[in-house]
């Protein structure tokens, strides 16, 4: 399938148009670079942690060519905030009364005359202003040009991977220019996202001659060690949509996603897709899509492929996860991939605007996160600022974001020491972003179980610990094992939202996360259809990478059944969860249904499982064991409010989505 048009370029600012606003502002502003410190307004933490002065190894060259991004601020941050939150909660009498993008952009964007001005100081300090969208612009010139504009000089600074750049303190700008200014990006070593899936064996495919059951302690593992003093059970083959859809209520009659687009942003894009996806429904009794309903965007002559990222191959497999469940739970909704150019900020930014700033979808779903504090530390608080922003533009024109909670439990040090989709370079427990921003909803994982009817049994928080055989294969050793694998959660960085005062026990200081939750455990895996190496494949991935797709499908049955436009989701789900029973399962570590506790599964990887190079065919784990998050009853902080029961779309059919 041939690839749509690339995202259009920056608009350049050239020739008679910069000359004239620099010959028209530069005699007022001037150059700005200011020798008194009460002239300037500091952009605080832009300097990173890694930039001490032990490892400084001098200052760059004044004539090194740099370029940078100048982010923009609203130019009304306090009225943005307010109406965010009458649009916002489903008690406000302008709830729902959403902006068109160009409504936004007049209304809260920066003025011609901020930009004019901004760009004639540029000018003066020896930047060249060589782009501009609603949110940046890009910026090239000199290093000697950073001392001129921002008040401090770049430096090299000796990291692990030999040295890195960035300024030798914290930038500033006039003071004049300090509410238009959100901050600069691109003058240090950026952060990188990373994908939130982990692929397995398919163990449904009968000629990989694995063992798997049917439904949740179907198949007992005889013949392998006892836990817990008594035999496990194979764990459940990999879930297909109709499963899933059954068990949370979705795709019913009604509810199929019809007149909603989801869109799905990862990094880079599979050429395989859409009819890998198409020939995955199939697969799993599902429809293919129809003419039109799949659209992606991506741009491969502009990919930035590099050490920093994971490769476009593993990237393809995030795609197809997102794909296949959003389609999978939401069979009717259009679907518009979105693949950025790399996993870096910069490119991810321009992604997920390009569907804000044209209002192309009704709900983002994002499958990657990073961390905000890391050795070394990358995302600095310009970046974020900018994100949250661009968050707050989409809950203005209706767009309900929805990120992936995280694989790592808590993300902490101890967490990441055998997780094995953790970042390495954390530093203390923290939520991950952009999941933790309070205008995103933030989706965890679960480990669901079928009875055989294929109805819904129970849930436990998504926590494995894992254990393999010991003493000549005569036990499982260590039991429970080690931290392998978890959801996300915990204490974000920002302060609690009002959505969340009175909902949340425990830590009322902070956003918590996550918000919801459902089936993403990587030992009870989803399936899913993607061509690696020339051949299509069906294969197991676990992860909230998949919970949050299926969220965020659910939420397009639910706009069509309630007939109207979502937007941020947040205050109605708190809102829902405190004045409704009934519309969440109540997902806890230690489920009363789930008969003997603790609770485990073998995995069996197949009989071609390379064991000489140490791995093991049967793996055992025992679930319910998230590292550092609890569920508890109530809102926690592993499952949030929970999983959707089949009463959660009823009650939208019902009411129409509106809190009475």
């Amino acid at each position: 399938m041939p690839f749509p048009a690339p995202i259009r370029p920056l608009r350049r600012l050239r020739g008679p148009v910069v000359a004239a606003a620099c010959a028209a502002l530069l005699g007022a502003v001037g150059s700005l670079p200011a020798a008194h410190a009460a002239d300037r307004h500091p952009l605080a933490g832009s300097r990173p942690t890694y930039a001490t002065r032990a490892a400084d190894a001098g200052p760059l060259p004044g004539g090194r060519h740099v370029s940078a991004r100048l982010h923009l601020n609203s130019r009304d941050p306090q009225g943005l905030s307010a109406f965010l939150r009458d649009v916002s909660d489903p008690h406000s009498p302008h709830y729902r009364h959403y902006l068109t993008p160009a409504e936004y952009q007049r209304r809260f964007g920066p003025t011609g005359h901020q930009i004019q001005t901004i760009t004639a100081w540029l000018a003066g300090s020896g930047f060249t202003v060589t782009g501009r969208t609603p949110h940046y612009l890009t910026i090239e010139g000199p290093a000697r040009a950073v001392l001129q504009a921002f008040g401090t000089s770049l430096h090299r600074y000796r990291t692990g991977r030999g040295t890195s750049e960035a300024p030798s303190g914290d930038l500033s700008v006039p003071a004049s220019l300090g509410a238009t200014v959100l901050g600069v990006s691109g003058l240090s070593t950026p952060g990188a996202a990373r994908p939130l899936s982990t692929p397995v064996p398919a163990l449904d495919v009968p000629a990989d001659g694995a063992v798997c059951s049917g439904h949740f302690g179907e198949k007992p593992a005889t013949g392998l060690p006892k836990a817990y003093g008594r035999t496990s059970t194979y764990a459940p083959c990999p879930y297909t949509p109709a499963q899933l859809r059954h068990a949370y209520g979705a795709g019913t009659k009604g509810a199929t996603g019809r007149g909603s687009t989801i869109a799905v942003v990862d990094a880079y894009g599979s050429p395989d897709m859409p009819a890998d996806a198409d020939r995955y429904a199939r697969a799993t009794g599902d429809h293919a899509f129809r003419p039109g309903q799949y659209r992606q965007h991506v741009t491969p002559a502009d990919w930035h492929i590099g050490d920093a990222c994971a490769p476009p191959r593993t990237w393809a497999g995030e795609q197809a996860l997102d794909i296949d469940l959003a389609h999978g739970l939401a069979p009717d909704a259009n679907v518009l991939y979105v693949g950025a150019n790399s996993c870096l900020d910069n490119d991810l930014m321009d992604a997920e605007s390009y569907i804000i700033d044209g209002r192309r979808a009704d709900v983002i779903s994002n499958s990657w996160a990073e961390i905000i504090h890391s050795d070394p530390g990358h995302l600095t608080p310009t970046l974020v600022a900018a994100w949250n922003l661009l968050f707050e533009q989409a809950a203005a024109e209706g767009i309900g974001v929805y990120f992936a909670a995280g694989d790592c439990g808590d993300s902490s040090p101890q967490a990441a020491q055998t997780g094995t989709n953790c970042d390495p370079k954390t530093t203390r427990a923290q939520a991950d972003f952009p999941s933790g921003s309070p205008w995103v909803t933030s989706v965890g994982g679960t480990t669901l179980a079928l009875d055989r009817h294929g109805d819904y049994a129970w849930e436990t928080s998504m926590g494995d610990e894992l254990a393999i055989r010991t003493d000549n294969d005569t036990a499982w050793g260590p039991v429970p094992g080690v931290f392998a694998f978890g959801g996300g959660g915990g204490a974000s960085d920002f302060p609690q939202p009002w959505y969340q005062r009175g909902r949340v026990p425990g830590d009322t200081a902070h956003r918590m996360t996550p918000d919801v939750a459902l089936e993403g455990d990587g030992a009870l895996p989803v399936l899913v259809g993607l061509t690696d190496a020339g051949t299509f494949q069906l294969i197991g991935f676990g992860g909230t990478s998949a919970a949050a797709p299926a969220f965020a499908a659910v939420q397009a049955d639910a706009q069509q059944a309630s007939g109207q436009r979502l937007g941020f989701a947040n205050p109605l789900l708190y809102g829902l969860a405190q004045s409704r029973a009934g519309v969440f399962h109540d997902v806890t570590d230690r489920p009363a249904n789930a008969g003997a506790q603790p609770l485990t599964v073998v995995r069996d990887e197949g009989p071609d499982i390379d064991t000489s190079a140490g791995a093991q065919r049967y793996l055992l784990y025992t679930l319910g064991h998230d590292f550092g998050l609890h569920a508890r009853p109530g809102y926690d902080d592993a499952t949030g409010l929970g999983s959707p029961t089949t009463g959660y779309l009823r009650w939208f059919q019902h009411t129409k989505g509106t809190l009475k």
